[in-house]
């Protein structure tokens, strides 16, 4: 023996004959060693830990069915306090059974809403003790994540939080898309949005999801119904989380092709002919015929379908979560690109004028009188009174993508504020019967009025009386005149002889224009003076 084989003898045997400290052959001692990589147990015992120069392999302590059954045993050195895949492992120092990923356990023995999962999901798994990267690698004290044999080959783990991204298995079913904290409790909404989500949650989804999602009685299970049963039950978890988009539509007599991704047959009242779902192999997303403008501009203004999800958040054009459409701009026509956007009529049509008002009801093509409101185009007309602008009655848009206008919280409903209107700052209106209450321009000048859409035409009468037995529910001593003529007193408003307003500036203006035909009024001390009728009076 060479000297520097046998002082390299001493070292490793020691004077006492022995390696390793006292107590060393415990299990938490030398299982800790060799998962901490603190000590490299193959110097002594060997490449393969049969003996090596030592003349002493594992396999004759540890026990098992056979001797190396303990190689293959994952529990042997990752116990089974939870359950017996050995998930959650110990910490590698073997102090902590709860493990650093608490997890593990409900993704490797399965739940209420996807089956068990193989370790292969998250790491390389290992076939033995000795697998390559598994016990002696170039990372001690590690426990490497790998997601490429998994679900989500471009998953990350932050060991720091415990946290994983860009995972499909809890993203939103349309990609590497999710996140979660290691402690997150799951629940249907956290990826993806359900029936309860609304037309926000519902634009975020594949295709035409929100069309079918918004209809009264549609729910998941209308084409998914061996996923689950009820929208919110998982009825096979195996077609769950399982990396594939299974349809299977229950309405009789309803075809769904899902290599053409084609839908054929009626379903809640609706007929598909060859309807192409988002990814179709022709490339559409929307069915033949859905350019037409009674077609696609009926889903906008019922908001059954929220373009933006693949026209862009302005509909300038753009790209969606995996879906691209072009810009509405390069379709409508106008004086310039984007003049539509501005144009009332383009959207709420202008049958009778081109205030575009009444408009066709929401999603309708009508373009006569029979709206939900017939008198939109008396307002916005003058007659006896100054064009009212859409402002009397509604918040007005600046364009289409006004806030709250094509695209808010309340789909198919033209919402109605009367209190933006100086002259009527308590009225309401019910949509129910179209009526307008505690209006100054529906009153006699004195109090507020009500009016109902469809009722009798508006005359004189209707507001300010003029029979004998009225008269007195007017201002003053309007009934000591009832003899005379309007124009007598209000020469500007209205015509000699006549009911003719003659002036809409001074009607319903919330003023009291007063000038008579044969006197002086004096507005501050209200007198009328050098009358013929009078002489001098106080109104």
């Amino acid at each position: 023996m060479s000297l520097r084989s046998l002082a390299m003898f001493v070292v490793l045997v020691g004077c006492s004959g022995r390696h390793h400290p006292d107590n060393f052959a415990a299990a938490p001692i030398h299982g800790t060693a060799l998962k901490e990589q603190s000590e490299d147990c193959r110097e002594c015992h060997g490449e393969d830990l049969t003996g090596g120069d030592s003349k002493i392999g594992c396999d004759g302590c540890h026990s098992g069915a056979t001797p190396t059954a303990w190689r293959s045993n994952c529990t042997f050195c990752h116990g089974g306090v939870d359950n017996k895949t050995g998930a959650p492992p110990r910490n590698l120092d073997g102090t902590d059974l709860v493990g650093p990923f608490p997890g593990h356990t409900i993704h490797v023995t399965g739940s209420a809403i996807a089956n068990a999962y193989d370790c292969t999901q998250c790491h390389v798994k290992a076939i033995d003790v000795l697998s390559p990267g598994h016990v002696f690698d170039a990372t001690p004290g590690e426990a490497e994540n790998d997601y490429g044999s998994g679900l989500s080959p471009q998953a990350k783990f932050n060991p720091a939080d415990g946290t994983c991204s860009n995972a499909y298995c809890h993203g939103s079913g349309r990609g590497d898309d999710g996140n979660v904290a290691r402690d997150a409790a799951v629940a249907c909404s956290g990826c993806h949005p359900t029936q309860e989500s609304g037309a926000a949650g519902w634009g975020n989804m594949s295709g035409p999801h929100m069309l079918h999602m918004s209809l009264a009685g549609v729910s998941c299970a209308d084409c998914h119904s061996t996923t689950t049963t009820d929208g919110t039950t998982i009825a096979s978890k195996a077609l769950h989380i399982n990396g594939l988009r299974d349809v299977a539509i229950t309405e009789p007599g309803f075809a769904y092709d899902g290599a053409k991704a084609t839908c054929n047959g009626s379903c809640h009242g609706y007929v598909h002919a060859g309807d192409v779902w988002a990814g179709g192999a022709d490339g559409r997303y929307h069915p033949s015929g859905f350019s037409a403008p009674s077609a696609h501009g009926t889903e906008l203004e019922l908001q059954r379908q929220d373009c933006r999800g693949c026209h862009g958040a302005n509909l300038e054009g753009g790209s969606g979560t995996g879906l691209s459409g072009p810009s509405c701009d390069g379709c409508h026509p106008g004086a310039a690109p984007t003049s539509w956007r501005t144009n009332c009529t383009f959207c709420h049509g202008g049958g009778l004028d081109q205030s575009g008002a009444p408009p066709r009801d929401l999603g309708s093509s009508v373009l006569n009188t029979a709206q939900s409101f017939v008198a939109h185009a008396r307002h916005v007309s003058p007659a006896i009174m100054v064009a009212n602008d859409c402002t009397t009655c509604h918040v007005k848009p600046v364009d289409v993508m006004s806030t709250n206008h094509a695209f808010d919280a309340t789909p198919q409903v033209a919402e109605v504020n009367l209190t933006l209107d100086g002259r009527n700052p308590g009225a309401t209106y019910a949509f129910a019967t179209g009526t307008c209450s505690n209006l100054y321009c529906h009153g006699n000048g004195r109090t507020n009025g009500t009016y109902t859409d469809g009722q009798a035409p508006v005359t004189c009468l209707s507001c300010h009386g003029g029979k004998a037995n009225e008269y007195q529910n007017l201002g003053g001593s309007h009934d000591h005149h009832k003899l005379e003529q309007c124009a007598d007193c209000h020469l500007d408003v209205v015509a000699t002889g006549s009911t003719q307003i003659t002036n809409v500036l001074l009607h319903i203006n919330k003023a009291k224009d007063v000038r008579l035909k044969n006197g002086t009024f004096n507005a501050a001390t209200r007198t009328c003076t050098n009358l013929v009728c009078h002489g001098t009076e106080t109104w």
